[in-house]
């Protein structure tokens, strides 16, 4: 069932991605037709609007490249397109499709090893799955409780009111690492200059605090990116495994990220200006953290980078400009784009976290990371698809995570 539940989660990063029809923005609900084949303790539930013809979707195709066979998909599909992902891991896919034989073909693209995925026609709907415990489960739901009687279910679906391109709804568990929720539920929505992601979490805990970011008026006109938040360490802290990306232990770096901070990026001359500001509770802990990080990038650059550490009351900072540089004068908060950008997202003026970034004179930095880190020409291929994006802003509030991207 591997390639299949793979294939079922990959439909579920679709929508958080933010797949859809900008042309035809018809799924206003969970897809409760299909849930009521669905066993009410499955997973996840991902329900898919099939106008793949649209224009969101050609774009989705440009970005995830070949692999993405829209025409095939369409006329395999046919009507209506949801899949979930059963207690067990089992993945069952649900579709109204006018050509049961290309159907098939579809499915069976996805046989591995000991899988191999059959249709069959349930309660009008035809099913596919690589098990006939699976077909049993479908077929005894279709006379029984069904995840379209859950409570949790109808609750998320009761949050998606309104035309989306995709919705998707996930058992709390399956997100633990954010936190102890209820039940997740996600929508996108979209037009011919954006997309967005919007995902609701039910009864979160520990419910992240909320703040208004007034360390973005020291970010100066002209940033590239920014990120705003505020006690960072007790998310990072939860993150297991962080050490190995961030080539220092976490909590050697938790003091530098307690009270609000902002970390930004100017263009440089030839190497990006980055700067990380804390208004710190602990001002003595957050410096000695912050000399910590400094001496390991100047280790990891090989002294190609020369990064300083400032400290001004209880405020920090951490930058590899040198004391002189000058500034534009202005602020990022007064940027048009900028405030046009956080406008068309909706971000509330209090949030639990704000970021910002100008995708098109981000992308060669990222370039430059990657070959910095020994990527090939095969490994920056990615970045060229951020071509589509012009710029993204994300934020949160207690319960919800909004990502925007517009598009050029």
């Amino acid at each position: 069932m591997t390639a299949m539940r793979a294939a079922a989660f990959a439909a579920l990063l679709l929508v958080l991605a933010g797949c859809g029809s900008a042309a035809s923005q018809t799924s206003s609900t969970l897809g409760s037709e299909a849930a009521s084949l669905v066993p009410s303790n499955a997973e996840a539930f991902v329900d898919v609007d099939t106008h793949f013809d649209s224009q969101q979707w050609q774009a989705l195709a440009d970005l995830a490249g070949p692999k993405l066979d829209l025409a095939r998909l369409k006329a395999a599909a046919g009507a209506a397109l949801s899949l979930a992902v059963l207690q067990d891991g089992t993945p069952v896919a649900f579709a109204k499709t006018h050509d049961e034989a290309k159907l098939r073909r579809l499915a069976t693209s996805f046989d591995k090893g000991g899988e191999h995925y059959t249709v069959q026609s349930i309660n009008g709907w035809s099913v596919v799955a690589d098990s006939q415990q699976a077909f049993a489960q479908v077929k005894a739901t279709g006379s029984g409780k069904s995840l379209a009687d859950n409570a949790s279910f109808r609750a998320a679906e009761a949050t998606l009111n309104g035309n989306s391109l995709a919705t998707a709804f996930l058992n709390g568990q399956e997100l633990k690492e954010l936190g102890q929720a209820k039940w997740f539920a996600a929508r996108v929505t979209g037009d011919a200059n954006a997309l967005q992601l919007d995902v609701h979490a039910e009864s979160l805990t520990p419910a992240p605090g909320v703040y208004k970011p007034m360390l973005l008026r020291d970010v100066p006109s002209g940033a590239i990116a920014a990120v705003s938040f505020k006690d960072l360490d007790k998310p990072l802290a939860q993150l297991h495994g962080a050490d190995r990306y961030l080539g220092v232990p976490v909590a050697k770096l938790l003091p530098a990220l307690r009270g609000e901070g902002v970390f930004y990026v100017l263009q440089g001359t030839l190497v990006p200006t980055f700067v990380l500001e804390v208004q710190s509770p602990d001002p003595a802990s957050a410096e000695a953290a912050l000399h910590t990080v400094a001496a390991q990038i100047k280790q990891h650059a090989g002294g190609a980078i020369v990064v300083r550490v400032s400290r001004y009351g209880s405020r920090l900072v951490l930058t590899n400009a040198p004391p002189s540089a000058p500034t534009s004068g202005g602020s990022l908060v007064d940027d048009q784009p900028f405030k046009d950008a956080l406008a068309a997202a909706g971000a509330p003026d209090r949030v639990t976290f704000l970021a910002y970034a100008d995708v098109q004179r981000l992308k060669p930095l990222l370039e430059l990371l990657t070959q910095l880190a020994g990527g090939s020409g095969s490994s920056s291929q990615p970045l060229a698809k951020l071509d589509r994006i012009d710029s993204v802003v994300a934020f949160g509030t207690p319960s919800r995570l909004v990502v925007r991207a517009a598009l050029k």
